[in-house]
C-alpha cells in the first residue's frame, strides 16, 4: 500500500481503517478516487477485506460504515468495488447492500518462460514481407511524430475497448508528460508500422512488486488492419521482452463479452482463469 500511495497522482487521495483484535490486524476498509481515464473528484474505489477465521462477526460491516460514513462527508456520487465470481459470501455482503453489477472480465495468466515463441514467429515474418514493422516504443525516437502518432492511435484503441463508462482520454501534452515522467511504463511497449503509419500496439506494465511478472495493460490494432496476424505478432514482440528479461509469467484481464481479445488469449495459452465483476452503487440517495 505504502508504494502504491506514492505511485499515485496528488489527485487521487485514499483513506484507510483498521480493525485490530489482540493487537493483531484482522481486517481493513478503505478507498481511493478512481484513476486515470476514469477520474471523477466525487466517485471512489472501494476496498474491504476481513480474515477469514474473524468473519461473520460484523467486523466487515463496521469498517464498511466507518468508510461510508466518511465518503458521505467527501461527498461522493458513485463507489465501485470488484469482487471474484467465486466469493459468495462478499457477493451477498454486497447485494444486501444494494450494490449493483456493471461489467465482468477475465483474470488469467501465461507462463511465458515456457512459451514456445517458434508458434507466433510466422505471423511476424509474413507481415514483415508485406511492409510490416515491429519496433519498440524507445527503437523510434528518432521519428520526430513518434509521440503524437502513438498517443492517435492509443486513443483509437482504448475507445474500442468495453469499459463501465465514457473514458476521459488524455490530451497529448498529459501523454507526453506521462512518457517523460514514467518512462519504465514504455520499457515494454511495442508498436506496429506500416510504411509509416501507426496501426497496431502491445503493451506490458511492471506488476506492482511483482519482479518475476508483468502485467499485459493494452493490446489492439486498428479496425482497418484487423484480422490480418497483427496482434498475433505484436504478442511475439512482448513474450518475448518479457522471456529476455526474467519475467516468467504474463497476467492480463479482459472484459468477458470481448470474444476476439478472449480467443486470442486463449489461442496464446492463457489460464488459471478466474472472473471478477465490478459492483458499483450510487450515494446520491440519502438511504442507499
Amino acid at each position: 500500500m505504502r508504494l502504491l500511495d506514492l505511485s499515485l497522482p496528488p489527485q487521487v487521495s485514499p483513506r484507510r481503517w483498521l480493525a485490530e483484535q489482540a493487537g493483531t490486524v484482522v481486517g481493513f476498509g478503505a478507498y481511493e478516487h478512481l484513476e486515470g481515464q476514469f477520474f471523477h473528484p466525487q466517485k471512489y474505489q472501494l476496498h474491504l477485506y476481513v480474515s477469514p477465521g474473524v468473519r461473520n462477526r460484523g467486523i466487515g460491516t463496521s469498517l464498511y460504515e466507518q468508510t461510508l460514513a466518511s465518503l458521505r462527508l467527501a461527498n461522493a456520487l458513485q463507489i465501485r468495488v470488484w469482487m471474484r465470481e467465486d466469493r459468495e459470501e462478499g457477493l451477498r455482503f454486497l447485494a444486501s447492500r444494494r450494490f449493483v453489477a456493471q461489467m465482468r472480465t477475465f483474470h488469467s495468466a501465461l507462463d511465458s518462460a515456457a512459451f514456445d515463441l517458434s508458434r507466433l514467429e510466422k505471423y511476424r515474418r509474413r507481415l514483415e514481407k508485406y511492409g510490416y514493422q515491429f519496433q519498440a516504443f524507445g527503437d523510434l525516437a528518432t521519428d520526430p511524430e513518434r509521440n503524437r502518432n502513438t498517443y492517435d492511435l492509443y486513443c483509437e484503441v482504448m475507445r474500442d475497448i468495453p469499459a463501465p463508462e465514457p473514458r476521459q482520454m488524455p490530451t497529448l501534452e498529459e501523454y507526453e508528460q506521462k512518457i517523460l515522467k514514467s518512462p519504465e511504463l514504455f520499457y515494454a511497449y511495442f508498436l506496429a508500422l506500416h510504411h509509416g503509419e501507426y496501426v497496431g500496439l502491445c503493451s506490458l506494465l511492471p506488476h506492482g512488486r511483482a519482479r518475476h511478472e508483468l502485467y499485459a495493460d493494452t493490446l489492439g490494432v486498428r479496425r482497418a488492419y484487423r484480422g490480418r496476424g497483427i496482434a498475433q505478432a505484436l504478442s511475439y514482440r512482448g513474450i518475448e521482452y518479457a522471456k529476455s528479461h526474467g519475467y516468467s509469467v504474463i497476467s492480463a484481464d479482459s472484459f468477458v463479452e470481448n470474444q476476439r481479445i478472449n480467443a486470442l488469449l486463449e489461442n496464446l495459452g492463457f489460464g488459471n482463469k478466474t472472473v471478477w465483476t465490478l459492483f458499483s452503487k450510487s450515494l446520491n440517495n440519502p438511504s442507499s
